[in-house]
This record gives structure tokens, sequence and C-alpha cells, in this order.
């Protein structure tokens, strides 16, 4: 069975083939139209899927779409609209507060693009899949569902608590399931206002940056603040005296992070929200573990991206393993659409995700092409891992384009810049250099078989760390060795690399380790501030350029610039 997932036309556009359970491509259409978070429908992801497993529209079976019909998901809405009403009215909030909320809330109700068009998008994307004749292989998938599916069918855990929580999607803000024996039973849903995907959006927006886009630049300035000067008037916000979900009072408020940012540092206010998600999210988790009896927890939707979120959840007492989908938010949430259709029509038992290369790859021809056209220096390596590790060590910033793309938000070493991990001023040069106004350190990679020298509670988080989707405290050696990959405090956002997954990749650390004895280099993603990741071997080049890097290993080329010679 072939069926091809779709997330909503909204944001991250993106596609996945599933071929008898198998998730064989992916990709987002922002690599290709070089758009950021491009919400075009995707019709270049779309053409590549179909050109790297020589499949055809005709051979789709169905299009898993993940959002409901516009009819059941406006009722959702509606529903949930009368249900805040009556609770708002008799939450333990300021009047004000309530009339803010209640006001702003209708406004977003009914101003709603698809109330206006009355489910334009849905008929717009109908229409755009007409055009590939698959139209009528349209299925509905609960957005929620698609995304705990994500987690479940590719974590290989059997038995598991499986939650979603994000900003909206179907008429909800979140959900917690139970997987079990290939099966996935509802436990309870979060409806929406009640989103902590919301609650971290606005805090975002108020501190001057992009909702949707910047909450990761709240994560990482959160370190540097006071979370308790705020974080009981915060934590008022919460009602969290019930079993099965929070209750995020006067969400809608539009008020309230805008006074804070207004009268309070940036740092402190992004601490206490960020402590506030930790301790709300982890508190109902908790709960649910408790009462399922289960000792894994699988996690995806927006909010997980959020990785000290989910160091805090894999700290839980009970918890002994924790996976995150790797595109975790709604760029994988079309994966997740697939996953459950299959698992519904034809059963899908859990099955451990190997890898994310899922993307284009490029012959050498085709980087040749490119490299004859682009005017810069370059030669063909007899030995590119070596020659990797020789420009490291002589403390060159080496961008790497190898293989197949990574699908999701994070660079896993096939499309990313390398640099030693030695100095913690690098995190202010080379971001400077990129563009980019970042307050997370880069993220490490590092060799699989030394986790456990270099990372505390590893072991919980061992799968899902492959994808750079937790942080983890960092062990001595570490902090020492690696100071540059060392967040202020304390963590670290780790990729443990295999042999078996990627070969090339790990021959590098391997290469490196033998010549430093230090198993961990600097990964960060390859691209200019505000584009998306390089995709095709011109991008590449043109970051090359504009990021004023020193040396590229493209394929089995290597580029260097005039200032490397």
């Amino acid at each position: 069975m072939v069926i091809l997932g779709l997330s909503p036309i909204v944001h991250e556009s993106a596609v996945g083939l599933v071929v008898d359970g198998k998730l064989v491509a992916a990709a987002a259409e922002e690599r290709f139209s070089r758009i950021k978070s491009d919400g075009a429908f995707p019709d270049r992801a779309l053409q590549f899927v179909f050109d790297k497993t020589g499949l055809s529209p005709a051979d789709v079976d169905h299009v898993a779409y993940a959002a409901l019909p516009f009819a059941k998901e406006r009722l959702r809405d509606v529903v949930g609209y009368a249900r805040n009403v009556a609770y708002v009215a008799q939450a333990s909030d300021r009047a004000a507060t309530k009339l803010a909320h209640l006001l702003n809330y209708t406004r977003n109700l009914v101003l709603h693009n698809e109330w206006a068009t009355w489910g334009g998008t849905q008929r717009r994307i109908r229409c755009e899949l007409e055009k590939w004749d698959l139209a009528g292989k349209m299925v509905y998938v609960d957005h929620h569902l698609a995304h705990v599916a994500s987690a479940y069918y590719t974590s290989g855990l059997d038995r598991c608590l499986a939650v979603s929580l994000d900003g909206y999607g179907s008429g909800q803000a979140g959900s917690f399931y139970l997987g079990q024996g290939g099966k996935l039973r509802l436990l309870s849903p979060i409806p929406y206002p009640h989103s902590l995907g919301t609650f971290y959006r606005r805090v975002t927006q108020a501190l001057g940056y992009r909702p949707n886009r910047h909450e990761g630049k709240i994560v990482g300035l959160a370190a540097f603040g006071d979370p308790t000067k705020l974080y009981a008037e915060v934590r008022a916000r919460f009602d969290l005296d019930h079993e099965d979900y929070y209750r995020f009072k006067s969400a809608a408020d539009p008020w309230f992070e805008k006074r804070l940012a207004a009268a309070h540092a940036p740092s402190d206010v992004a601490a206490a929200y960020q402590r506030v998600l930790e301790d709300v999210a982890t508190l109902f988790v908790h709960k649910w573990v408790r009462r399922t009896g289960v000792k894994d927890v699988v996690c995806a939707g927006g909010v997980f991206a959020n990785v000290k979120l989910n160091q805090r959840i894999a700290e839980i007492p009970e918890v002994e393993r924790l996976f995150v989908f790797p595109a975790m938010s709604d760029g994988g949430v079309g994966v997740g659409a697939a996953l459950a259709l299959q698992a519904d029509l034809r059963g899908l038992e859990p099955n451990r995700l190997p890898h994310v290369y899922l993307g284009p790859s490029y012959e050498e021809e085709r980087i040749g092409r490119a490299l004859a056209a682009s005017g810069l220096r370059y030669r063909r390596s007899d030995d590119i891992e070596t020659d990797i590790v020789d420009n490291l060590l002589a403390r060159k910033v080496v961008a790497r384009f190898d293989g197949p793309m990574e699908f999701g938000p994070r660079a896993l070493g096939n499309r990313s810049i390398l640099y030693p991990a030695l100095e913690p001023a690098v995190n202010k040069w080379l971001n400077e250099r990129l563009g980019r106004t970042e307050f997370m350190p880069f993220a490490p990679v590092s060799l699989d078989e030394r986790a456990t020298e270099l990372y505390e509670n590893v072991e919980a988080v061992r799968h899902t760390a492959q994808f750079m989707t937790v942080t983890t405290d960092c062990t001595p050696k570490m902090r020492a060795e690696s100071p540059a990959a060392v967040h202020v405090d304390g963590t670290a956002r780790p990729q443990l690399v295999k042999a078996e997954i990627n070969p090339s990749l790990y021959k590098v650390l391997k290469l490196y380790e033998r010549r430093t004895g230090i198993p961990t280099l600097i990964n960060t993603s390859y691209n200019m501030h505000e584009e998306p990741i390089v995709c095709a071997p011109e991008d590449a080049l043109r970051a090359f350029r504009d990021g004023r890097l020193e040396v590229l290993a493209i394929g089995n080329y290597l580029v260097q610039s005039s200032e490397a010679a």
C-alpha cells in the first residue's frame, strides 16, 4: 500500500511517502522553494518523492491529510468556544483579564481565515491535488492523532504514553494517547484554547521575535534569566487541579505578555515562561505515566521542538525511555497522518526509525557542473573525510554537503557546518558570519559509543539523541573537552552518530578523535540566517560565498576560499 502524507498547507508544508508501512521519502517545500517555513502547496516536494521512489501518482492508494473536514473542524471550534466561555466565567482570574481573553478569542474565531473563506484552504488543496490526479484519494486524519502516530510508529516502543502538544490543530491543542500492540487509544484531548503552543508563541512575539519560527531563541535566552522573579505570576495563569489536562486561564489575553516584556528584562521573562512550560507539561505527562503504568513516552507536536522540555520529561522518575519524532512540528504531521492511516487500514507495528536522511541526494556529475559554473577553486579528493579533519585541525570552518538531505528542522551532518568545539568564542564570531543572532550555543555531534562519557542520563534518550531533539546535562569530561558546545546552564543538544547510519560522518568523527582524543565536533545547520537549510549543490555554493566560509566538502570535492589558501 502506498500512502502519501500531506501536512496542512499553512506553514511548514511537507510530504512523506509511506510504502507498506515504511517511510521511504520525505521533504519540506521550503528546501526547494528557498522560502523559510513555506506554506505553499508542496509541488516541488511532491515531485521529489515521486522521483526518488520511481512511483507515480497512479501508484498512490491514499493521500492522508492531517486535518479534519471543514464542517467537522469548525464544529469543534464552536463547541470548544462555548465550553471555554463557561469555563472562564467561573475561573479564578481578574475580570479585566477574562474580558480581554473573551473579546480576543471571539475576534480570532470570527475572523479565522477558514470561516472567512468557508473552507478555502481545503478547496485549494483539492484543486492542487486534482492537478496530480490525487484529489479523489484524499483522506482526512485528525491532526493530533497524526502527531502521536508519527512518534509512536517510528519509536520501536510497543507500550507507551503518546503525547502531542502544539498551538492548534483539528480544534484542539494537544492530546494524550496510550500506544499498545500497534494501536493508539485516546486518553484525553486537550481542547483549544488550552494551548502551550500559544502560551510560548505569545511570549516569543512579545519579546520581539517571530512567532512559529523563533521560539528556539527563547529557550536559549531563558538560561540567562532568573525564572523565580516572574514564575508565580506566569504560573498563576494555569489551573492544574485536574487529572486529565491543564486549563490555561484567559489564554487569549493579548496584553499579558506585552506588559511583562515592557516591565522586565527579556531574559527573566523568557526564563519564567520556560520554567512554567516545563512544569505544566511534565506535571500532566507524569500524571498519565502514573495512571497508565507505562515506562516509555513518545512525543510530537511543535511544543516538543523545545529541547529543554524534552529533557525534563526524560527525567521523570518513572520514565525509562523518551522518543521525540525528529520532524516534530507540522512539517512532520503529514508523515504521521500516513502512518495513522496505514495502521487503521492494514495494521502497523511500531518500528525504530533508523535515520531521517530521506531527502534528495545529488550525483557527482550534477555537483561537478555546479562547481564548474561557480568560479570557485576546487579539487577532487581521494579521501574527503581525511581532508575534512585536516582542515578542522587547522581551525578552518568546514561546510559538509553529502548524501541525502535530512528531513526535519535539524541538520544532522549531511547539510552541516563543522568546527572544533574547543573555543566558546566561536558561538559569537561564526553566528555573526552567518548573520544569526542566537543565544543557544552550537550543538555537538559525537560518536555514539562515547555518549555515556559525555552526556548524563543519555540511555533514556539514546534513540532520540540521534536526531538532536533533546538536551542532556554534560559530564565534566564534556565540559572540559568541548566547552563551545556546552550552554551556560551546563547542557548540550547532542547528535549521536553510528557507523552503520552515516559511515562518512562517523569516519570524520573517528579520525578527529584519533588525532585529538576528542570524539565531538560542533555541528550547526548549513544556511544563512532566515534561510532554509541548503538542499541542492547550487544552494551550498551560494551559502559558502555568503557565509564567508573557508572550506566546503561537497560530495568528493573540496572547495577552498581564497582566505583558506
